[in-house]
């Protein structure tokens, strides 16, 4: 038996109720993980919830099927007998980055296991259940699932799904993996149609998303040589366009269509949010190691962080610190 599972065990033997949360703005693999999850500990005999910071995107509402997620955005909200709860912390190895489920629950629950794929801290990997090979964190639960031995619904199989192809960009990002074709195949197995779940994630935004998305791109700056696309989201871009934050931040994908862009840089900031500062490249150049440094984590190629600093000074010190990338390169 590995660490990672042992250490899932022995917190699952410990208590029989939990809550179950993703992190803020939730992406499509954080939620199929909640999903998912809370299916498995129900399997399980144990009494759960999921209890989210952000609303669900529209274009994710479909996983929903049984409207089981919850969002918890003040005291009022918290279930009866909160102290008797333990916490999951899926697809971030920040507790802190779930939001107001941190403010709110974090001096109040029993314990907190974090499930995650992420590059970050190693003191937390060795103690919770983190896989960094990992292509998404729906692949791992995928995997619990089968340690467990434990019956996958049309449900599941659909929230997992999801989650893959979101997390791998479609199967073409570069922790993709055979297994992560086999699962995917398995999952298709139970009546996912991969057609519907594709249109539902990029074919189903809002208007005004798309017209925050156009206000994000105006903001581009190339550098570099044409190497790196630098761009902004801001508060006063999404309180404009009424377009939701979530699928604004996928606008970061967007510079890779171009030949020759091996960097994209997405500085963000929610209405009352703190500012965040998102990374991508492609090949060998390791924005982990950046987020790592300013309190972040992530993947080599996709990675990323809170600043305490202003939205302009986090934006000019994100881009002196990808600027390594390429004057080594020039040397």
């Amino acid at each position: 038996m590995n660490k990672a599972i042992k250490n899932l065990e022995d917190f699952l033997n410990k208590y029989d109720k939990f809550i179950i949360s993703t992190h803020e703005s939730p992406d499509a693999d954080g939620l199929a993980c909640t999903i998912a999850f809370l299916d498995l500990l129900k399997q399980l005999g144990k009494n759960a919830i999921i209890l989210n910071s952000d609303p669900t995107p529209e274009i994710c509402k479909f996983m929903d099927i049984d409207n089981e997620i919850n969002i918890l955005d003040d005291e009022s909200k918290i279930p009866e007998g909160i102290h008797e709860y333990a916490q999951f912390v899926l697809d971030t190895n920040d507790y802190d980055n779930t939001g107001n489920v941190y403010k709110l629950l974090k001096d109040k629950v029993r314990d907190c296991f974090i499930i995650d794929h992420h590059i970050g801290d190693e003191n937390k990997a060795n103690k919770n259940y983190v896989k960094v090979e990992s292509a998404s964190a729906s692949e791992i639960i995928y995997t619990i699932f089968a340690h467990y031995k434990k019956d996958l619904s049309f449900k599941t199989a659909q929230a997992l799904y999801a989650g893959i192809v979101f997390d791998t960009g479609s199967f073409r990002f570069p922790k993709t993996t055979s297994e992560t074709f086999k699962i995917a195949s398995h999952l298709v197995s139970f009546g996912v149609d991969p057609f519907k779940v594709y249109e539902h994630l990029y074919e189903s935004n809002s208007i005004e998303s798309f017209q925050l998305r156009g206000k994000i791109l105006s903001t581009m700056e190339v550098l570099f040589d044409g190497k790196m696309v630098v761009m902004k989201l801001t508060p006063e871009m999404v309180k404009e366009t009424g377009g939701s934050f979530s699928e604004g931040e996928s606008t970061i994908n967007q510079p890779f269509q171009v030949k020759g862009v091996v960097a994209s840089l997405l500085i963000k900031q929610d209405i009352e949010g703190p500012v965040k500062v998102s990374m991508r490249t492609k090949g060998d150049l390791n924005v982990a190691e950046i987020a790592i440094r300013n309190g972040g984590g992530g993947h080599k190629n996709a990675a990323g962080y809170k600043s305490k600093l202003s939205f302009e000074e986090a934006y000019k010190k994100a881009i002196e610190d990808m600027s390594v990338f390429f004057k080594k390169n020039k040397s």
